[in-house]
């Protein structure tokens, strides 16, 4: 049996730029986790959770990169809000409903339960829910910033998601 407090959350995200496929890391600072339940089995817990992620809140860590980020991409993808319910989960493995873009995709992630955490993983690609132009926004704009040793601007259109959210043992 667990406990969580959705307070302590976090939701990270890895881009990739580059033909050499560098990851860019971020997170978003505003969104509501809201599970089924707070207490029982890490399954439980994750069974039927929603998750509502304001796009706008997007943070890399760079001041000059966040405001392209919700002009050049988010606004173009057509996504003020992202949403998520874990449809299923059992043996660290689970199908994830995602909404971006207004279509919604199942995706599978991975979890894993380390210490005080329950780790989420997955890896979405854009193309899934139209995201090509979105794309092509973002890299238009950060062209020379996209540029790998090879003189390539390439954007990469699969994104790694982490989840960290905490729980207790009662």
């Amino acid at each position: 049996m667990y406990s969580i407090d959705t307070s302590g959350t976090i939701i990270n995200w890895t881009a990739y730029k580059f033909t050499e496929k560098v990851g860019v890391k971020g997170k978003f600072d505003n969104f509501i986790l809201a599970p089924k339940t707070k207490t029982g089995s890490v399954e439980n817990i994750l069974l039927e959770s929603k998750v509502s992620i304001n796009t706008m809140s997007v943070n890399s860590g760079n001041d000059i990169r966040d405001p392209k980020l919700k002009e050049s991409f988010f606004k173009i993808f057509h996504t003020d809000t992202i949403r998520g319910e874990i449809l299923k989960a059992d043996q660290n493995k689970g199908l994830l409903a995602l909404e971006m873009n207004n279509i919604t995709n199942e995706i599978p992630f991975s979890y894993t339960l380390k210490t005080d955490t329950i780790f989420i993983d997955a890896i979405i690609n854009l193309t899934d829910w139209k995201g090509e132009e979105a794309i092509n926004s973002l890299n238009k704009v950060c062209y020379d910033l996209h540029k790998g040793a090879d003189g390539i601007s390439k954007l990469w259109p699969d994104v790694s998601v982490n989840i960290k959210l905490p729980v207790n043992k009662p």
